[in-house]
C-alpha cells in the first residue's frame, strides 16, 4: 500500500447568536487495506490507525466512513476471511475508536474479491456498517434541530473497474448497465429527498477532480458532477489517488 489517509471533518449547526449549537464530528480514510501477505498490515496503516485513535479520543467521533479498498489487493474471499481480523478487527483497537462504528464502501480493489462477503460480514462485527453496495445515512446534527444526509456511493459499480497496475487505470465502463443505471437512478432521486437537509455529503472510491496519479474520473465528471452542482452538494468525499 502505498499511502493512507485520515482526516476529520466537523460539519457544526451555528445559532443565531454565533456560538455552536453542536457538531457532528467523523473520521475518513481511503485505501487502507494492507497487504495480502503476512503481517496483514502495513506500518503506515498502524501509525494511521494510532493517530486516528488520538484524534477521536481528543475530538470525539461518531463514525467513521471507509472509502473503498478496505483489503489489497484482491478483496476477501468470503464473510470468515481472516483478513478482517489481521487488517481491520486487531488494527483498529485504540481507546478513541472502541464502540465507533464504520460506514464502508467497495473500492476497485474491494470488486477485485467477494463485495458481497463484505456487506455479510456487517452481521459478525458491531464496527462494521456496510449494509448494501450503495446506501443513504440521515445523521441528526447535536444540540439542533438540523440533519446531515450522508449518500455512499459504489463508483465502481457506476464507472467500471480500473487496474492500478496495468492498463486500465481509467474505468472503461459499467460491466452491468442496467445496475448503473439503477444507482444513478437511487442516486437523484436521494438527493432530491435531502433538500430538507442542511447538509449533504457524497462519498464514493473514485475521485472527481484529482491531479494525483489516476486524474479525473470522466465518467464521474459526466454523471456525478452535475447532480453535485445541481443540488448543491456540501462536499464530496474519496479515495483511490493516493496521493
Amino acid at each position: 500500500m502505498r499511502a493512507l489517509l485520515a482526516l476529520t471533518l466537523a460539519v457544526t449547526a451555528v445559532t443565531p447568536g454565533g456560538s455552536h449549537g453542536g457538531a457532528l464530528t467523523f473520521l475518513a480514510l481511503g485505501d487502507w487495506g494492507g497487504l495480502p501477505d503476512p503481517p496483514f498490515v502495513t506500518p503506515r496503516q498502524v501509525a494511521t490507525a494510532a493517530a486516528m485513535g488520538q484524534v477521536a479520543t481528543e475530538r470525539g467521533g461518531d463514525f467513521v466512513l471507509a472509502l473503498g479498498d478496505n483489503f489489497y489487493y484482491e478483496g476477501v474471499r468470503d464473510e470468515w476471511d481472516p483478513r478482517f481480523q489481521d487488517t481491520f478487527e486487531r488494527v483498529f483497537v485504540s481507546p478513541g475508536l472502541r464502540g465507533v462504528p464504520w460506514y464502508v464502501m467497495a473500492g476497485n480493489h474491494d470488486h477485485a474479491g467477494n463485495v458481497t462477503a463484505q456487506l455479510s460480514y456487517s452481521r459478525h462485527s458491531p464496527r462494521w456498517h456496510f449494509p448494501h453496495p450503495y446506501y443513504s445515512l440521515r445523521l441528526h446534527i447535536p444540540g439542533s434541530n438540523r440533519s446531515a444526509r450522508l449518500l455512499v456511493l459504489d463508483t465502481v459499480l457506476l464507472c467500471g473497474h480500473s487496474d492500478d497496475f496495468g492498463r486500465g487505470a481509467t474505468p472503461a465502463g459499467p460491466r452491468d448497465a442496467a445496475a448503473a443505471g439503477a444507482h444513478l437512478a437511487w442516486l437523484r432521486a436521494q438527493l432530491e429527498a435531502a433538500a430538507g437537509d442542511s447538509f449533504v455529503l457524497v462519498a464514493g472510491h473514485y475521485p472527481v477532480w484529482s491531479v494525483a496519479k489516476h486524474g479525473p474520473t470522466p465518467c464521474l465528471l459526466r454523471l456525478l458532477r452535475p447532480l453535485l452542482r445541481r443540488h448543491r452538494v456540501t462536499a464530496y468525499l474519496c479515495g483511490h489517488d493516493h496521493n
